[in-house]
């Protein structure tokens, strides 16, 4: 769980329309071509970030985030700080292009206090919507978990931690939103 937890600090805000002014995508996976870059949507994750937990154990407690990412070889990792504490070094690796336009990766985190980084776990980007996916055993029960992360813009995120023992009914344990700071 801990991982998706690190992991969902990466999540923006539902698109809300204005009439005032059209809503602007940010750069993500909405077709596959040869021009395309892999690598392009998680660079959104570089940066300072305001997490602000709507539910969960800690709501309403802000937390700040700061991911310093870079490409490394084929890997795009990111050295994540959470509250100025350097907590994991979150890994992602591309894997294929999806048929519905977007791009599966595999991501891992290992943890600044060495403790066990578990089993890769993937990520599926689609559009403005971002879906990592994990399992983990629990006194030798197999717990899905699943973080939807929905941009609005290149600068919000909106998030939901689900859990699941069954890998088809999800129980929300965790939202919120995050916003890039300036």
């Amino acid at each position: 769980m801990i991982a998706a937890i690190v992991l969902s600090f990466f999540t923006m805000l539902s698109p809300q329309k204005t009439t005032a002014q059209p809503a602007v995508a940010p750069p993500t996976m909405l077709t596959v071509d040869s021009g395309f870059d892999p690598y392009a949507a998680l660079r959104l994750l570089d940066g300072k970030w305001d997490l602000l937990p709507a539910s969960g154990a800690k709501a309403s407690e802000s937390v700040h985030l700061e991911n310093q990412c870079a490409k490394a070889g084929e890997f795009f990792a990111c050295n994540q700080f959470v509250n100025g504490k350097n907590m994991a070094l979150l890994i992602f690796l591309p894997s294929h292009a999806l048929e519905n336009g977007g791009y599966a990766y595999r991501n891992q985190a290992l943890w600044a206090e060495g403790e066990n980084s578990g089993a890769w776990g993937s990520l599926e980007i689609t559009g403005v919507r971002w879906t990592y996916s994990s399992e983990e055993t629990d006194k030798g029960k197999k717990i899905y978990w699943r973080t939807t992360n929905v941009f609005s813009g290149s600068d919000k995120i909106h998030f939901e931690v689900q859990r699941s023992e069954d890998g088809t009914n999800w129980t929300t344990n965790m939202s919120g939103d995050e916003a890039r700071t300036k």
